[in-house]
């Protein structure tokens, strides 16, 4: 008998404790996106500065999918196409980010001159087990903000 109720509790504390460390998984990959995308916005407002020229950010996935990574261009004023600089690439196969922003929905512009305006929208960052989704909001400034999870 006494086994028997050792066993019950180990699997009752054992079915916890993995729902519990999926949670966690989860919340860290979450993090983990936000502060890339954090990072790389950072890292495209000073090159923008730098360069003397705006900076675009555009996802490398040819669905729009943001999860996948960012290259990060300039335009090139001999041939008016976009030149890329950088690559940041990432795997997050369970999260979708998209992009919704005011001027174009697959690019983001960051202004050499931190007075004029630059792309503002919305990044959804939405897992694609549990539909969770957190909004990432880009303002005028390049500032990131995190928007309550819907």
């Amino acid at each position: 008998m006494e086994l028997l109720i050792t066993m019950v509790l180990i699997s009752i504390l054992s079915t916890l404790s993995i729902a519990s460390s999926t949670y966690f998984i989860e919340k860290n990959e979450q993090q983990r996106i936000i502060d890339e995308l954090r990072t790389s916005i950072q890292f495209a407002k000073i090159q923008a500065v730098q360069l003397g020229n705006p900076v675009y950010l555009e996802p490398l996935d040819s669905n729009l999918n943001w999860s996948k990574g960012i290259s990060i261009s300039t335009m090139n004023k001999k041939t008016h196409q976009l030149d890329v600089f950088n690559q940041r690439q990432w795997h997050h196969p369970r999260w979708n980010l998209s992009w919704s922003g005011t001027s174009s929905p697959n690019r983001i512009m960051l202004s050499n001159n931190p007075a004029s305006a630059i792309s503002n929208g919305t990044f959804h960052l939405i897992n694609i087990r549990t539909q969770h989704r957190v909004d990432i909001v880009l303002n005028r400034l390049g500032r990131v903000r995190i928007k309550e999870e819907v």
